[in-house]
């Protein structure tokens, strides 16, 4: 695993650069390459080209495994990859193989094995994916690199929670198996008497009856979800895997407590400001826990002060400039 930059870098020289924004849908990790590119273009010497023919180096979004990055991968370009995720491989070959339309992600793992190789380094959002990479999918050690996501400025403590009217926050995009949403929807049940604010187009097609306690708003803007982290009693994911997690940091920095597990890499992207409870798929421990944040001021006090100091710690200029540093080191040192 390679060293963190120690001060804030700029590129030796003028160099191009290829990102590989190139995506037909909006993703999680489109969004995350599209804000580190904004911030890496705020170096002197980094400019974007279009074209990866034209480049000095290119940035993909993941380790090759399309048929559109045969391309670039078979090029001499130096390659810097930000790896998302790591669900194929944190799931087991059986599960794998029990879902038809996840059997897709053996063959992922069966080409990241060899296209690995290529990039001079990988960039992994906690060390949680990185070590997952590394022992199970046979991603090159000595190529990788922790680099920790970050979170828009926009997100911070605005105003207090609603304690007139409380709710819970659910930021849940799809319904992968790792989301966990059916205990999600047993313990709306469960606390009954509390309302859940459930942002997003996922819950609108869902295929089962919500309790009356569900609020569905679908899509909302950016500055509407904002307002909802600053006014929530909590910020509720009892994920199953995670591989980062910008809606613990989002909601950390916006002064919002955290529940979720310990599952993958929560523990290590929130510390002690989050509230973690013992069994994921226990909707009557997670009712009780949430009810505590909802009821107690002072313990909801203590870990929305936590949160936004570990809130500190993430940005997006920090994430870029750690790439920069990378850019520098391939091509320059």
């Amino acid at each position: 695993m390679l060293r963190e930059p120690t001060t804030t870098p700029t590129l030796a020289e003028p160099t191009a650069i290829w990102f590989d924004t190139h995506y037909d849908s909006k993703s999680s990790g489109l969004y995350c390459i599209e804000q580190i590119k904004s911030y890496v273009l705020e170096d002197e010497h980094a400019f974007e080209v279009d074209e990866w023919r034209d480049a000095d180096l290119v940035h993909l979004n993941t380790i090759p495994f399309r048929r559109r990055d045969v391309g670039v991968w078979r090029s001499s370009k130096p390659m810097v990859v930000t790896q998302h995720g790591g669900y194929h491989w944190w799931r087991s070959r059986r599960d794998l193989l029990e879902r038809p339309d996840h059997r897709i992600f053996l063959l992922m793992r069966a080409i990241f094995r060899l296209t690995s190789r290529r990039p001079q380094r990988i960039g992994f959002s906690t060390e949680y994916t990185r070590r997952l990479a590394v022992e199970r999918g046979g991603v090159p050690a000595d190529r990788t690199q922790v680099i920790p996501l970050g979170r828009s400025e926009e997100y911070e403590d605005k105003g207090p929670t609603d304690t007139a009217d409380p709710f819970v926050l659910v930021v849940v995009n799809n319904r992968n198996p790792r989301k966990n949403v059916p205990t999600i929807v047993e313990t709306m049940a469960e606390l009954s008497d509390v309302r859940f604010v459930l942002p997003g187009k996922m819950w609108a097609d869902y295929p089962h009856d919500l309790p009356s306690n569900a609020e569905v708003t679908g899509y909302v803007a950016e500055e509407t979800l904002i307002d909802y982290y600053n006014r929530a009693s909590a910020l509720y994911l009892p994920t199953l895997y995670e591989g980062f997690g910008l809606p613990f940091v989002e909601a950390m920095a916006c002064g919002t407590a955290v529940v979720t597990t310990r599952r993958g890499s929560p523990l290590e992207v929130c510390g002690d400001a989050a509230a973690y409870v013992d069994d994921p798929m226990d909707a009557t421990e997670h009712a009780a826990l949430l009810r505590r944040l909802v009821e107690d001021d002072d313990y909801r006090a203590v870990l929305e002060a936590r949160g936004r100091e570990r809130a500190e710690a993430f940005s997006w200029e920090k994430t870029a400039n750690t790439y920069l540093q990378v850019y520098d080191d391939v091509l320059y040192q």
